[in-house]
């Protein structure tokens, strides 16, 4: 290894659940240690204890359990480091594998699955990488929630006369205006008086000077249903429209407006592009199409502006019928008054996944014609679930499709020139976001780590993976779920090898633990705390890092 820079890897699970006197149904001890997620934290546990850890009924060894243990005794060291700072440490796991036919004094296949010792001044980089949901690309062609004039921020509230009870309130709705969709805030109560107003969603076509209400009887604070006002409102609070925000199709704040105006008697051409390696792999090429929309004969001499929520829907038809467009995309119509529709069949919403009745399908759309200074527009959702095969026929070689399909549309005229038509707004809601974290990546990780340890992985006979534990790799991760991830990067220096080109061996070292909440990433309290502090505690060493990503906030539908 003195020859090569890279570094050898190794793999711990950290997915047990915790382990309590209440949940073990005994006392804990140092044979039955108390564990906060997988990380083990009764100070002096043997490590031999991981290889025996009991289930709650006491059935079999659990895996998912790891430790720090003292190198000369390896017993737990305490994990809050009140006694054991700046000090060289051995990480231990439970074997994944759960049954042991060699025996328990011949370093079987349940023996605790260790580390080199640590040497905190040795260690060159550690850092978690957090779950990372994946999102899909989200595009808005014309006037849809993302691009109209919606509330950006409002004035100093009108105070009025009512008992306001302290707090944080989210989701609370705004009334009035001349606007149309849902205007949502986050509204703040110090003193028994409204303080500040947070819009968090801002509905559509709204205009400066607007007066929104707070209603009397908002309810919705996180984890209880206390009222925003107690007892009888004498006086409805307002807050007057301070700006409103648009964006235009090269994705900057304006406040110019993104309708376009369309006239009978037309066709109108939408190109849609959509790549990524979804499109790739399935037709071997990027997908894309040119859409066409007629507006039908004119009925007098002189053109006229027809309702722009027809040029839209006619538009989606031919999007959900295309064989090259439709595994890779969704599209919600927003009329001229800002009413989303859907296309037939549809019973979700795809951004908040409130339920979809019938009467909200585009077919039962009926045109009250144009209305003056009203216009449409098209949102498309990009879209695509790859085939996934399950743990009984698990290859390491499947695929896995990670990258979200990327959208891309211009309006054309009929010879393919999107200059003409360059006035409508394509503005990228989202662009897509690649997740972090996938269960299926790490079997596969988990797989390549266990083969170092010889215990290798029957890929193509069934019989000898089930015959050799195979699926117990297979089981020990929830290939559907996302977790985090903590590294340990070290070296071990090599004094005494004068022929190696490098001096040092090096080892990374991976922890796995759940998310109970994807979208909210906490990793484990219990490691994050042991690793901050023991690296802390040297002066030459390096902080823990965080690795995370930033989620896109698409304006609702």
């Amino acid at each position: 290894m003195a020859y090569f820079n890279h570094a050898y890897s190794k793999m711990f699970l950290g997915t047990g659940p915790s382990r309590t006197a209440g949940s073990t149904g005994a006392a804990i001890t140092t044979s039955n240690p108390a564990s906060t997620g997988g990380m083990l934290t009764t100070t002096g546990t043997p490590s031999v204890v991981l290889a025996n850890l009991p289930l709650n009924n006491g059935a079999l060894p659990h895996t998912g359990y790891f430790g720090f243990f003292d190198p000369k005794t390896y017993l737990l060291i305490d994990p809050t480091l009140s006694t054991y700072e700046c000090c060289p440490i051995v990480l231990a796991s439970s074997s994944v594998l759960q049954k042991d036919k060699i025996g328990p004094f011949h370093g079987g296949y349940q023996e605790t699955n260790k580390s080199k010792t640590i040497n905190p001044k040795y260690v060159q980089n550690a850092y978690n990488v957090t779950t990372c949901v994946p999102q899909q690309a989200i595009i808005s062609i014309g006037n849809t929630p993302q691009t109209s004039d919606g509330v950006l921020t409002v004035n100093t509230l009108t105070l009025g006369t009512e008992t306001y009870v302290n707090g944080t309130y989210t989701n609370i709705n705004l009334t009035g205006g001349s606007g149309s969709g849902t205007v949502q805030a986050t509204v703040v109560v110090a003193g028994n008086v409204v303080t500040s107003v947070t819009i968090t969603s801002s509905g559509i076509n709204y205009v400066v000077a607007d007066v929104l209400t707070l209603s009397s009887a908002a309810v919705a604070t996180p984890g209880s249903l206390t009222e925003l006002v107690a007892g009888t409102a004498t006086t409805i609070q307002v807050a007057t429209i301070a700006t409103t925000t648009a964006v235009n199709f090269q994705g900057g704040t304006t406040s110019a407006t993104c309708c376009f105006e369309f006239y009978c008697g037309e066709t109108y051409y939408l190109r849609i592009d959509i790549k990524g390696s979804p499109a790739l792999r399935a037709l071997n090429h990027n997908a894309y199409q040119t859409l066409d929309a007629y507006t039908g004969c004119c009925s007098g001499p002189t053109p006229t502006l027809v309702d722009s929520t027809l040029v839209m829907i006619s538009w989606a038809k031919e999007l959900i019928i295309n064989n090259y467009l439709k595994p890779f995309a969704l599209p919600v119509v927003f009329d001229e008054a800002g009413v989303a529709w859907y296309a037939p069949g549809t019973t979700v919403d795809p951004l908040s996944g409130s339920a979809v009745t019938s009467a909200q399908w585009w077919d039962a759309y009926v045109s009250p014609g144009h209305v003056a200074g009203l216009c449409a527009g098209l949102r498309i959702f990009g879209a695509f679930v790859g085939t996934v095969f399950g743990d009984c026929t698990f290859q390491v070689t499947d695929y896995f499709e990670k990258e979200p399909v990327k959208l891309y549309a211009s309006m054309v005229d009929y010879t393919g020139d999107p200059c003409v038509f360059e006035g409508i707004c394509v503005y990228n809601d989202c662009l897509g976001l690649q997740g972090m974290g996938f269960g299926d990546q790490i079997v596969k990780d988990l797989v390549l780590a266990e083969s170092y340890l010889q215990n290798f992985f029957a890929n193509n006979d069934l019989r000898i993976r089930e015959i050799t534990q195979g699926y117990d790799m297979t089981s020990a991760i929830n290939r559907n779920a996302l977790y985090t991830r903590y590294f340990i990067l070290h070296s071990i220096p090599r004094w005494n090898n004068p022929t190696g080109t490098f001096d040092a061996d090096r080892y990374m070292l991976e922890i796995i633990v759940p998310e109970a909440n994807p979208l909210i990433p906490v990793g484990n309290t219990a490691l994050d705390t042991f690793l901050t502090n023991w690296l802390d505690s040297c002066a030459t060493c390096v902080p823990l890092e965080s690795k995370t990503c930033v989620r896109c906030v698409p304006v609702a539908n």
